[in-house]
């Protein structure tokens, strides 16, 4: 079997980690995209990954009863519409296993940002074959799994849900998401020991934990967990081709003229009913048809919007919505130059209140119309001035939350 080679981006350079056949790490590397293209002396053959930021990956659940791909495809957008802190026609939506509830784990990203990823990552002699995020390659079959990488934390819970935050908001992050599971820690001894004050307060609660120390790197305790069964979102229209042998193109010409045959030939028996039918009714007819095949026993569907609404996750949202609000609010505070000082959620009325720390009060000014123009509602609550810091607080809902 070939090597297999690990993608990520650090700034503006690149890093990687190559590994053989039986999960041995051969070497590892850090730069430009010219000094990874030298780094093999032939055409690399083996398999690439590309591994994502966790902060830019929304990883939640949907509870589809459908087995039908095209009608999953479909629902999906409904399901979790109410998690995302933007239209959901800006959004791609990966779709993964499901999870032992049953419940089809998706994985949620711009489209811009994996375009842009794409655009970066061609620059390299390689073909990316499989894209996933860091929280995605955490494991996570026994209790809710933690990786401390640096001042970053990643997280993921046993029903596939997961994100990437910064070190301080660990506590807040598993308190909220709370299932008296046991609490798997893993990081080096610096690591760890930074974090002693989120795990203390954890412990104080009554958290349940456990600590590994390793010696590597956060990214390559992840690549080492990596099976091939995580969430790709090199699916749908950002689906990579394999390529196909000279005599598998004869055969997919064949295939495809006697497939271009049948469909003109059943074309024009279909043509004359088909022109007569009216545009304006499509979509409604199919809006209905699709939520009858999915819930087959409701009947008198007036409201189709609401039924949606009804059906699909509705018990899960204020955890999920905690955990997008806090993904999509956390990954700005240090371009802001803000520090995190201490996080409320009201699940009651859906707010997220960010208690932070700047030099001006400019910055919180700045890091509030970031999120706003991210399709957030942010607005700044109270600012104090003390000893040379600007101390705020920051209240953030989701766009249409409790309006």
């Amino acid at each position: 079997m070939a090597d297999t080679v690990f993608l990520k981006f650090r700034g503006d350079e690149y890093e990687w980690l190559i590994f053989d056949s039986s999960g041995r790490k051969k070497t590892d590397g850090l730069g430009s995209a010219s000094q990874f293209n030298e780094s093999f002396e032939e055409q690399f053959d083996g398999r690439v990954v590309f591994v994502a930021p966790g902060e830019e990956v929304l990883l939640t659940i949907a509870n589809i009863p459908s087995k039908q791909h095209r009608q999953i495809v479909q629902a999906v957008p409904y399901a979790i519409e109410e998690q995302l802190a933007m239209d959901v026609e800006d959004c791609f939506f990966s779709l993964g296993l499901r999870n032992v509830n049953n419940h089809i784990q998706v994985a949620v990203v711009e489209r811009s940002r994996i375009r842009g990823w794409l655009d970066r990552l061609d620059a390299l002699d390689v073909e990316i074959g499989f894209m996933t995020s860091e929280a995605n390659l955490l494991s996570c079959d026994i209790g809710i799994s933690v990786l401390i990488d640096d001042d970053r934390v990643h997280i993921r819970w046993p029903d596939g849900t997961g994100m990437t935050t910064s070190r301080t908001g660990l506590t807040l992050a598993l308190s909220a998401g709370s299932t008296g599971l046991p609490i798997n820690v893993s990081g080096s001894e610096l690591d760890i020991g930074a974090s002693r004050m989120q795990l203390s307060e954890l412990e104080a609660s009554g958290e349940v934990l456990s600590q590994r120390l390793v010696n590597e790197s956060g990214f390559h305790i992840l690549c080492c967990e990596f099976s091939g069964t995580e969430n790709n979102l090199l699916q749908g229209e950002f689906k990579v081709e394999a390529a196909v042998s000279s005599v598998q193109l004869v055969w997919r010409s064949v295939a495809v003229l006697a497939v271009m045959t049948v469909a003109l030939h059943f074309s024009a028996l279909v043509a004359q009913a088909w022109y007569t039918d009216r545009k304006s009714s499509e979509y409604k007819t199919e809006a209905y048809a699709l939520y009858a095949s999915v819930f087959p026993k409701d009947r008198n569907v007036r409201d189709l919007r609401r039924r949606w609404q009804a059906h699909l996750g509705r018990s899960e949202s204020n955890v999920n919505e905690f955990i997008s609000l806090l993904a999509a609010s956390s990954r700005g505070l240090s371009e802001a130059g803000l520090t995190l000082n201490n996080v409320n959620f009201n699940e009651s009325r859906g707010d997220l209140i960010l208690q932070v720390i700047g030099e001006r009060s400019e910055k919180l000014v700045e890091y509030t119309q970031r999120l706003t123009s991210e399709g957030l509602e942010a607005e700044i609550g109270t600012i104090n001035q003390d000893a040379g810091t600007v101390r705020g607080s920051i209240k953030i809902r989701s766009r249409g939350v409790g309006s």
